[in-house]
């Protein structure tokens, strides 16, 4: 067979393109397969950066959402402000609170006096054991609060409950030694009562809802449940005890308190029942604190931590009136001169200063107010009373002496529990010899101490003076040692501890009365309620003890007329706080 040369090279282009196009169709297999293989890895490789990057933020969230349900938890069981008033009966004698004693204890732990006593006296530095975890337990309401007790625990009884009942018991076996525990229900409300052997004391305790209320007697912490619950009126929301609080800076203040005119006169008819001990001293007290207690429409009371010392402030109500019919005798016209108290010795315990614009004039209105708001039987009795009042300094006719003076006197307490002496202005000398010779009687005796004469009684310890021109009344000795410091220049003014307190006065203020008195005594006893010793170890630090309570200033307080009553602020080393917890805690409680 013949074929041309044309044929076969057209067959072999043929097969050259079939093979051309079987390369190509070979080649674009292999790339597809490689770019599958590609899309393959890249869309794995993109799986597992999702897991990833899912893993890293369930990492990073899961603590960001922890700390939020923490937060809110905490947000949730926040202790908030609570009006205390809200459980106390509006029929109350008086009413004390402490919305923080976390910072109570804290400012204590930051006075002068803590600071140099603690150590000597055998008190630890700090009353709390730990900072962060009261604050934390204060915050939120949990946790117990060692040597506290909470009224308001703003948690519930399951929390709270035992840790109270423990701390109850525990002061119960200090004061009664084997207490009788006994639980029951009243009105729907769990009391706990624990009781002395005899019977004859008991601290009772009521739990409604987070609410512990600690009282002396069950009809008393019945009383503050019913008014929490509305079943009796409260306190809150009175307009006198609102007004107090603003006068006082309750606001601003760690611890405030309240007293109803009721309660003032029961405190006048305690203090006049000190010594009491015949059924015409009972009446008398009725009359005197009926009235006086008819004047004072009721005080409050703030207490705050200021530069190391404790300020009180409080604000005393007069009746309507009273205020205005006061103020054109008992304010004075000019300011006080601190250095003018030259009969005071240095170790003196107290001085008062009294300075009023007309000395009769004040005597008069007094006399006046009093029997104008007072009955029949009480304006009788006003006059007595009043001029009883300066009996204890030898003055028998109050009014020669009041008509004799000038407008400044001094009482000066040379010892914690002596009497003390009277120093004034001798505008009449001869009037003030007559008022003198009344209790010296008519041939003294006398004695020269310097370049002054002593008069002395012929029947009994009592002496009067008068020394350039200066009036002293009171008991002899403490007289010549007023003289004696006067004559060797031995004065209080020139101490330490006066020049301390001096720093604190603002003469420019109306100062009707102003008080300092050694704070000495009044810090340790306070102190000493922590102490981890026992008293008859204090005998080896009481070197330490007294070197530490001389650093201390002056307790300083003074009066002022306000307008609608009296102020008296006081700067002292634990406050009137410290006074009521020393007067009120039971000895074997110490």
């Amino acid at each position: 067979m013949h074929v041309d040369d044309a044929s076969v090279h057209t067959g072999r282009r043929q097969l050259n393109v079939l093979a051309f196009i079987a390369s190509l169709q070979e080649s674009w297999a292999t790339k597809k397969r490689t770019l599958t293989e590609r899309h393959l890895l890249a869309a794995t490789t993109q799986f597992r950066m999702r897991r990833l990057n899912k893993t890293r933020r369930a990492k990073i969230l899961l603590p960001l959402l922890l700390v939020a349900l923490l937060v809110a938890w905490l947000y949730w069981n926040c202790a908030g402000h609570t009006d205390m008033a809200t459980y106390a009966p509006a029929d109350c004698f008086a009413f004390v609170e402490a919305n923080d004693v976390t910072e109570v204890a804290q400012g204590i732990e930051g006075t002068q006096a803590w600071n140099a006593l603690a150590g000597p006296v055998g008190a630890r530095s700090s009353l709390l054991p730990n900072r962060w975890v009261m604050r934390l337990a204060r915050w939120t309401g949990i946790g117990s609060a060692p040597a506290i007790l909470l009224i308001e625990t703003h948690t519930t009884q399951r929390r709270m409950r035992p840790i109270v009942e423990q701390h109850i018991e525990d002061l119960a076996k200090r004061i009664y030694g084997q207490p009788i525990l006994s639980h029951k229900q009243v009105d729907g409300v769990d009391l706990s009562e624990w009781s002395s052997n005899d019977g004859s004391r008991h601290i009772a305790a009521a739990f409604s809802g987070t609410v512990a209320i600690i009282g002396n007697d069950e009809a008393s912490v019945m009383h503050c449940v019913e008014a929490r619950e509305g079943k009796r009126a409260a306190l809150s929301g009175e307009k006198q005890l609102d007004d107090l609080r603003k006068r006082v800076d309750a606001q601003n203040s760690s611890v405030f308190g309240f007293v109803s005119e009721t309660g003032v006169k029961s405190l006048l008819q305690a203090y006049a029942l000190r010594g009491a001990s015949s059924s015409e001293d009972l009446t008398a007290s009725q009359i005197f604190s009926d009235t006086l207690g008819s004047l004072i429409n009721g005080l409050g009371w703030s207490s705050r931590f200021v530069d190391g010392t404790v300020e009180d402030r409080t604000s005393i109500t007069l009746a309507q009136g009273v205020a205005d019919k006061l103020r054109g005798s008992f304010v004075p016209e000019d300011r006080l001169a601190l250095g003018d108290l030259p009969f005071v010795p240095a170790d003196a315990h107290s001085v008062s200063l009294y300075h009023f614009r007309d000395v009769e004039g004040i005597w008069r209105d007094l006399n006046s107010i009093i029997a104008s708001h007072a009955d029949l039987i009480g304006a009788l009795a006003t006059r007595p009373l009043l001029r009883s009042l300066l009996k204890p300094y030898g003055i028998d006719d109050a009014d020669s002496f009041v008509h004799s003076v000038g407008t400044r006197i001094q009482t000066i307490r040379l010892e914690e529990t002596s009497p003390s002496v009277l120093i004034a202005e001798a505008l009449d000398r001869q009037g003030l010899r007559k008022v003198a010779l009344q209790r010296l009687g008519a041939k003294p005796k006398t004695e020269t101490v310097g370049e002054f004469e002593l008069l002395l009684s012929s029947t009994d310890n009592w002496a009067a003076s008068f020394a350039d021109n200066y009036f002293l009344s009171g008991p002899a000795e403490a007289v010549r040692r007023c003289l004696q410091a006067k004559t060797q220049s031995k004065l209080l003014t020139a101490t330490d501890a006066f020049r301390k307190s001096q720093r604190l006065i603002d003469l420019t203020l109306p100062i009707t009365v102003l008080t300092f008195t050694s704070d000495q005594k009044a810090a340790i006893s306070f102190v000493e309620l922590f102490s981890e010793h026992e008293r008859s170890a204090f005998s080896t630090s009481a070197p330490a003890i007294d070197q530490a309570s001389q650093s201390l200033p002056f307790t300083v307080s003074v009066v002022i007329l306000r307008d609608v009553g009296l102020e008296w602020t006081s700067r002292s080393s634990f406050g009137l706080l410290g006074s009521l917890l020393v007067t009120l805690t039971p000895e074997n409680a110490k």
